[in-house]
């Protein structure tokens, strides 16, 4: 073996290192972006899918895939290879290769099928996939890699796909799409409505991680492929990495311009996205046409998301834009820049979409008539750690405990204790607790009736104090308060709306008052609106003189909070006419409404108050001061919120101080008089 050889050699091996290790990655990724009670099940599975795949493919998919072709359909002859002689080494690292790229194509299953799918459903498809899907389309594709051994009918009519946009990555995108048709949203992921419910990932930094693994990955991913050391490798991998980054600043500024704030997911996909539109043209395009062709895959993922919201398919991680919808776009992009005919491009994803998701939706289909492949709405609530794989941890332990300790009333023995961790330091102090109880069980009538007596005196000073609480902050953040001492209580909102009023002309005319009359006035007005802010399940948040500012959707979520404010607007301009001055002049009131995202909760020590943080608050402030007398000013953003439903009247661009030229509306009545704001 001469020297360029054992070059090329070292290279497959290395590269067939970094591609397993994308299984890392795709660990991480997956495991990241699901829920905390399903980590442990998504590990599993990316682990197993390799192992399936590395046993099903050298007994049956490699031989398919490579085997003596049957007119470019089917290979008949190399199932469960060994190989001698001259050609032992280059086959030997050829089949290890080629089984990374398969276990690859399993794993994109995974995470989108995450936090429903039974394990042995998982099973069956990464058996489909090894066995049938995967092996039958790389023969279509791929099959001349050997030499002088015939080429694949797709391959012979001039389609291309370098290291897999298609035979990998659209590949394990369509098996996705079939199965998520199959198995459905999972619980809660879409409201009564039908609209998309965001379901929060437990550890974005695992994610992330997992995201710069890949990058690394696919150094081995594309630049193997080649199958030589020679002057390609360089190029190859300067497009991967070019495109990977303009897929990443794409999808962040379009997720930024959707969403109004840099999404965490989006630079993460976008890269992704962008790796994977490359996979299939790295050996045939230019720098600048790579940067290109990764652009175009990262502005994808988020209409692609949009479009699976709409028809309630329910895509845990974002499999099928990154991989299906950027694959294609990615296989495509050939015709365009690279060495390929376009309409054979289109013909070859057309003909693989057809074949993968087809096959696949049938047999799911089928095998879901007989074996529900999803699992009971129970299993899912309690998490696939428990129900599949009866994982449990330490707080689950405790939990179980307490709960048997709940429902039988026995307090014989203390719950147990995971030493050096968050959730064994509860379990202590609870276990402090269950003695003092039992010591108090254990004392004599007179004793136990003395400790009723105290809890009774007890309880009444709570209740007062209770009623205190209440009438000052919420009452999900008076439980908080009152659950850690010296706490800082402080969420983030992403989107609610924010409402300031401001009494005309007040401070002026209250000088011709007494003191008295002035706070009493005050009173009676602010009254008035502390009840319709029940109405409407708002949050009053302060008042300053007569300023008054109430806001929808903290720190409970509501869903129409932009109505709710609208229609307590609106009822507050009516109320407010029905007091007047002793002039006889009528009150009038100035309104700025603003919705976005913000930060609540609160702060200090003494005399403290539930309060909120933000740019959409300023914003809300300034449309207050810059109003006009009895009119209700509005926002852009607040206004597209309303949709119709209210009559809105374009002010038009106003400069505000401090943020420039804002265009605003006022707002005049509600359309129909049916809106409920529970």
């Amino acid at each position: 073996m001469n020297t360029t050889d054992s070059l090329s050699s070292l290279m497959i091996i290395l590269s067939t290192a970094l591609v397993l290790f994308m299984q890392a990655g795709f660990l991480c990724v997956e495991s990241g972006l699901t829920r905390s009670k399903n980590s442990i099940n998504v590990a599993i599975k990316n682990i197993t899918d390799f192992g399936i795949a590395t046993i099903f493919y050298w007994l049956i998919g490699f031989g398919i895939m490579f085997g003596v072709t049957f007119q470019g359909w089917i290979g008949l002859d190399s199932f469960a290879p060994t190989w001698e002689g001259e050609s032992a080494d280059f086959m030997s690292g050829f089949f290890i290769f080629e089984l990374v790229f398969c276990g690859t194509a399993a794993t994109i299953v995974s995470g989108a099928v995450a936090e429903r799918l039974k394990f042995q459903g998982y099973l069956m498809i990464t058996f489909l996939v090894s066995v049938v899907i995967y092996p039958f389309v790389g023969h279509w594709i791929w099959k001349g890699l050997l030499p002088n051994s015939g080429e694949g009918w797709l391959e012979a009519i001039g389609f291309l796909d370098f290291a897999g946009s298609t035979v990998v990555h659209s590949v394990g995108g369509w098996v996705s799409l079939a199965a998520l048709i199959v198995i459905g949203p999972r619980l809660g992921r879409y409201d009564e409505n039908g609209n998309p419910v965001q379901i929060n990932p437990s550890n974005l930094p695992m994610a992330m991680l997992g995201g710069i693994i890949l990058w690394f990955g696919w150094i081995g991913f594309n630049g193997g492929s080649a199958l030589n050391f020679d002057g390609r490798v360089t190029s190859i991998i300067m497009n991967t990495l070019l495109a990977a980054g303009a897929g990443l600043v794409i999808a962040l500024f379009v997720g930024w311009k959707f969403e109004g704030y840099p999404e965490p997911i989006a630079p993460l996909n976008g890269s992704l996205a962008g790796l994977v539109a490359i996979t299939a043209g790295c050996d045939a395009v230019t720098a600048r046409e790579a940067i290109f062709i990764g652009a175009v895959g990262g502005a994808l993922v988020k209409p692609a998301e949009a479009l699976l919201n709409r028809f309630h398919i329910d895509d845990a991680v974002g499999a099928i834009p990154v991989h299906l919808v950027a694959g294609i776009w990615g296989t495509l992009a050939v015709g365009i820049f690279g060495k390929g005919e376009f309409l054979v491009q289109l013909l070859g994803v057309v003909i693989v979409g057809i074949f993968a998701f087809g096959l696949t939706y049938i047999i799911l289909f089928s095998i879901n008539k007989f074996f529900h492949l999803r699992v009971s709405i129970e299993e899912e609530k309690d998490g696939l750690n428990i129900s599949e794989h009866k994982a449990r941890t330490d707080l689950i332990d405790l939990l179980i405990v307490m709960e048997k300790q709940k429902k039988t009333g026995d307090l014989t023995d203390d719950v147990p204790v995971e030493p050096f961790t968050e959730v064994g330091q509860i379990a202590i102090q609870y276990n402090k607790v269950l003695a003092k109880v039992r010591e108090t069980l254990a004392a004599n009538e007179a004793a136990r009736q003395q400790i009723e007596e105290a809890f009774e005196n007890i309880a009444l000073e709570q209740n007062r104090a209770e009623r205190l609480l209440l009438n000052i902050l919420p009452d999900s953040v008076a439980q908080e308060l009152k659950g850690e001492e010296n706490k800082v209580i402080a969420k983030s909102f992403q989107e609610v709306t924010i409402l300031f009023a401001d009494i005309v002309g007040f401070t002026r005319i209250s000088e011709s008052m007494t003191p008295h009359q002035v706070v009493e006035m005050l009173n009676m007005i602010i009254s008035v609106f502390d009840r319709l802010t029940d109405k409407y399940g708002l949050e009053k948040i302060k008042t300053i003189g007569d300023a008054y500012m109430v806001v929808g959707g903290v720190p409970n979520p509501l869903p129409n909070h932009a109505d709710a404010i609208a229609g307590f607007a609106l009822d507050i301009q009516n109320q407010i006419k029905k007091f007047t001055w002793k002039t006889g002049e009528p009150l009038q009131m100035r309104m700025g409404i603003n919705s976005g995202p913000v930060v609540a909760g609160v702060i200090g020590e003494k005399k403290f108050i539930y309060d909120i943080w933000g740019d959409a608050v300023n914003v809300a402030s300034r449309l207050e001061s810059h109003g006009i007398p009895g009119k209700i000013q509005i926002s852009e953003r607040t206004a597209k919120l309303l949709d119709g439903r209210f009559e809105l009247e374009e002010r038009g661009e106003i400069e505000v101080k401090g943020k420039g030229n804002l265009f605003t509306y006022f707002l005049h009545n509600r359309r129909s008089n049916q809106f409920s704001f529970s």
